[in-house]
């Protein structure tokens, strides 16, 4: 759950540095190019309160040293996309709205865990 919050509060705050330090650099990459996009398109992406409604580890592995868990996460949050220069709504909500996705983390023997991938569901 607090791998859930920093990274969605992280990419709402458009923190690079919080993101790096919680995802892959694949994911990182990928948040990269969509925090970019909005940026482009004079927008910005404010995702908070999110809260755990469930989380259902639907596999786990291991490929030598390296661990693998694949969530299957049913959250709230209020996700709003907002104009930059007037603030204006321009998709979502200010009511929180329910979520639901697939989250792949990995950790390293000694490290962390860190968002690897992410699926709609």
């Amino acid at each position: 759950e607090t791998l859930l919050q920093e990274i969605q509060e992280a990419y709402g705050a458009e923190d690079f540095a919080a993101l790096r330090a919680s995802t892959t650099p694949e994911v990182m990459g990928y948040l990269a190019e969509e925090l970019g996009a909005n940026a482009t398109r004079g927008v910005r992406n404010e995702v908070s309160g999110v809260k755990l409604v469930g989380g259902d580890v639907a596999e786990a592995w291991r490929e030598g040293a390296t661990e693998y868990a694949t969530v299957g996460l049913r959250y709230e949050s209020v996700d709003v996309t907002r104009e930059r220069a007037t603030g204006a709504i321009v998709d979502g909500s200010e009511e929180p709205t329910e979520t639901t996705e697939v989250w792949t983390f990995v950790r390293e023997p000694g490290e962390d865990w860190k968002l690897a991938a992410i699926q709609a569901a």
